[in-house]
């Protein structure tokens, strides 16, 4: 009886070691791409094969927290080590996940919903303030806090037929009113904040698909948010693709394959560098190289963007480029990335990904 006993064990033990074996491969995070300066990382949840998650990054405007927000919630990281400040479940209402994510250096995190905005504390014991967009609005897509922390400015998303114009809405955060709606664009949403806490700059978009252009405005806090700026911009060349990333001088795009920046005022290309091909021992790609995110270092000498073959036939590839003339300045190989930032200081960055074994990785910025 012994000895069948100890068969038996026997039999138990070398069935289950394939499957842990299996379990632990699935368990088992990706690991970084080579000559990536990591500072921390943080892993997360396995998605099966068919799934996809979409996720926000941001820094606070002090760059003394990052979060990162998904279909499960939103947490925000302590950016010098990665502890987890606090995590925001995601709403119980059908539909309501985070288009935008902002944080401001008091604690403050803005979560852009459709219709409205939430904005919520780190200690979670307030209810979190929300405001509304007039009349009827698509998800508020774009978010800023100003470097001192005194104004919030929103906007939401409108289609390129809507013949209202875009409404950018500001808060002071001290009385919690809203104290001004200023006209911008239509159908291109971005808003950010001057380093002087008061200057506010919106993106002026009036059509993106073949034509119309791409412009900015300023508004002046210390005005009254009279608009001190208008600049029509420049004429969106024919074939251009997003995403369409502003700062104030250029815009970036890609078109027929290339990452092309040009400039605003005069329309000038300034450069127009290839999209990156996948490594040479990536399964071959079964289309043309996809421009899937970008990111202005704060600096302004580096722009950070995603470029991935279809449908995740390979790796995807982080590529830091000059801003001045367009040369590479590194790339990495990174599966399925959904999100990235730039620090304020621009010496980190972070960036998430969405398929997998997902994980968050921030890095310092290679010079």
């Amino acid at each position: 009886m012994s000895s069948r006993i100890a068969l038996l064990a026997v039999l138990a033990t070398t069935t289950a070691l394939p499957c842990l074996a299996q379990w632990a491969e699935s368990r088992a995070a990706p690991p970084l791409p080579p000559g990536l300066a990591s500072l921390w990382r943080v892993d997360g949840r396995k998605l099966d094969a068919n799934a996809a998650a979409w996720s926000l990054a941001a820094f606070s405007t002090d760059g003394t927290l990052v979060g990162i927000s998904n279909d499960s919630g939103t947490r925000i990281y302590r950016a010098n080590d990665g502890r987890l400040a606090h995590m925001f479940p995601a709403p119980i209402t059908m539909g309501q996940f985070a288009y935008s994510l902002a944080i401001s250096s008091t604690g403050l995190v803005a979560l852009g919903r459709v219709g409205g905005l939430d904005v919520l504390t780190l200690d979670g014991h307030a209810e979190p303030a929300k405001y509304h967009c007039l009349g009827l609005c698509g998800p508020v897509s774009a978010l800023a806090f100003s470097p001192n922390g005194a104004w919030l400015a929103y906007q939401a998303s409108s289609g390129a037929r809507d013949p209202w114009p875009g409404i950018v809405n500001v808060v002071d955060l001290k009385s919690h009113a809203r104290v001004a709606e200023l006209e911008a664009s239509t159908t291109r949403t971005g808003v950010s904040f001057a380093a002087d806490g008061r200057t506010l700059i919106a993106a002026n978009v009036t059509r993106v698909d073949d034509s119309g252009t791409f412009g900015l405005r300023a508004f002046s806090g210390g005005a009254g948010w009279r608009r001190t700026r208008d600049l029509s911009g420049a004429s969106v060349p024919s074939g251009s693709i997003g995403p369409f990333a502003f700062t104030e001088r250029v815009a970036a795009y890609s078109r027929a394959g290339q990452l092309e920046i040009r400039e605003l005022a005069t329309g000038a290309l300034v450069w127009a560098a290839p999209l990156v091909p996948p490594a040479l021992d990536a399964a071959a790609a079964a289309g043309p190289i996809t421009l899937e995110l970008v990111a202005f270092a704060p600096r302004g000498d580096l722009v950070l963007s995603y470029e991935s073959p279809p449908s995740g036939a390979a790796p995807g590839t982080l590529v830091f480029r000059s801003m001045s003339d367009g040369a590479t300045v590194a790339m990495y190989d990174v599966a399925e990335v959904s999100a990235l930032a730039f620090a304020p200081t621009s010496d980190r960055f972070v960036y998430t990904t969405g398929a997998g074994r997902t994980y968050t990785a921030l890095a310092r910025v290679p010079r």
